[in-house]
């Protein structure tokens, strides 16, 4: 399926016929609206009216909302969204881009949605005075090789959909493999074994955590909820659930109603009453730790973005705790939990268990955007558990150097030091045009 549009003036049917299209295929996809940014708020005043919209965001100034249906949001709040979905939208790269808002908010993308990046050219962005820049300590006058790199792999994605606007070039959408079937999201065979084990972690012995990691979009939050349904239904009387917020445990909630069906005698916002007596009940996590009450399991969702000395609270607080996260970059301390946290279940649990989830299930397989975020943050970086102490041992110095040094070589020790939001971080690191090294651990 191929089609076009002439910027700035979009054409409604044919985007409407591409949204339909990636819906179909259950992809997502960044749309790089490119140019001023008063022609670009002209395009998109022009563009999303005509689109058939169940709900969207807007990051950037609230007065300056192309379109009325938006729930405007500030970057700072990015978090916030954590555990919720959206199918489109819409981020004003003009009022600044911190790196950890952007990649938490592309993951609350749900299949078929769009990102649209409005952002001056692309062989601007080099010299773009970026208003975030000031948070993280970088002076505008001077070249951002960190802007420079995302400009360079947003150029050789053909997923991205570029709209230049003040030109006469044809837009081109892209070409969607054809599919058996429409895309639907369902329950995966890889989720399906983390519930039966969530259940028997949860009618299992004492002191035995269990802690769940995946990338966004697997399903960890529908799998928490549907186990603590089984729980509840098999015999627990008293489960609690903490997260940094009751909006990141939405999905969680709503999957345990619709497991529990006609068990369910009353559902509020943070409890879910059984006829049989059991409850589900959220706490956030200051609260629960004041409050102490009684439970056979605690969930903790979104558990990156708790400080790991809260986790250890919970942890030795009760019998049976699982902790449930994205350690990938942008939540919180991710490297912080799945380095030091994993010290602390050594030391305090050590028959503690562990699960991973890999199969994507609120979006198709070769989904396009997951990638491109991967990259353009390199949230996907890893280092080898062998080498660290190697890396440890010698002396770290920080030297000018070239950005595709670091990004390479130094990467993944830099990862493996820095338990904090790290992609604002390399951000400023990138920015600033040094480059970490190791020399005893054989970075050249």
């Amino acid at each position: 399926m191929t089609s076009g549009i002439v910027a700035p003036t979009p054409d409604a049917a044919a985007w409407r016929l591409l949204q339909t299209g990636l819906t179909f295929a259950g992809e997502r996809r960044m749309v790089l609206v490119e140019g001023a940014r008063d022609l670009a708020m002209q395009w998109l005043q022009t563009l999303l009216p005509v689109i058939e919209l169940e709900g969207g965001l807007w990051v950037g100034a609230a007065d300056d909302t192309p379109d009325d249906r938006l729930i405007s949001i500030e970057p700072v709040k990015a978090r916030q969204w954590l555990g919720r979905e959206t199918p489109l939208i819409v981020w004003d790269g003009w009022r600044g881009n911190p790196p950890d808002a952007l990649a938490a908010l592309s993951g609350t993308l749900k299949a078929g949605g769009l990102l649209f990046w409005m952002m001056p050219s692309p062989e601007a962005w080099g010299h773009f005075a970026d208003p975030d820049y000031s948070r993280t300590g970088l002076d505008h006058d001077q070249v951002h090789p960190f802007a420079e790199r995302m400009a360079g792999v947003l150029d050789a994605d053909s997923s991205v959909i570029r709209v230049k606007l003040g030109s006469s070039e044809v837009t081109p959408l892209p070409e969607l493999s054809a599919l058996a079937s429409e895309f639907t999201v369902a329950t995966t065979p890889d989720q399906q074994g983390l519930i039966r084990k969530l259940v028997a972690f949860g009618l299992g012995r004492r002191r035995r955590p269990l802690v769940v990691t995946a990338d966004r979009g697997r399903g960890k939050s529908a799998a928490l909820g549907i186990a603590a349904a089984q729980l509840l239904q098999q015999g627990r009387r008293q489960i609690l659930v903490t997260a940094p917020s009751r909006d990141n445990v939405n999905t969680l909630f709503a999957h345990a109603v619709e497991r529990l069906g006609a068990d369910v005698l009353r559902a509020k916002d943070n409890r879910i009453d059984i006829v049989s007596g059991a409850q589900l009940r959220f706490l956030p996590v200051r609260d629960l730790l004041r409050e102490k009450p009684e439970a056979e399991v605690v969930l903790v969702d979104e558990a990156a973005a708790i400080p790991v000395s809260l986790l250890k609270r919970v942890l030795l607080g009760w019998p049976r705790v699982a902790f449930a996260s994205t350690v990938h970059g942008y939540e919180g301390a991710g490297r912080g939990f799945a380095i030091r946290f994993r010290r602390v279940l050594d030391e305090k649990t050590p028959q503690w268990q562990s699960h991973t989830l890999s199969q994507p299930v609120r979006w198709a397989d070769g989904d396009p955007l997951e990638p491109l975020i991967s990259r353009l943050f390199l949230l996907g970086a890893e280092h080898s558990s062998g080498a660290l102490p190697e890396a440890l041992a010698g002396e770290v110095t920080i030297e000018p150097g070239s950005l595709p040094k670091l990004q390479r070589q130094s990467w993944p020790m830099l990862s493996a030091f820095w338990w904090m939001p790290i992609t604002g971080q390399l951000q400023q690191t990138f920015g600033s045009g040094w480059t970490i090294l190791q020399p005893e651990a054989g970075v050249p």
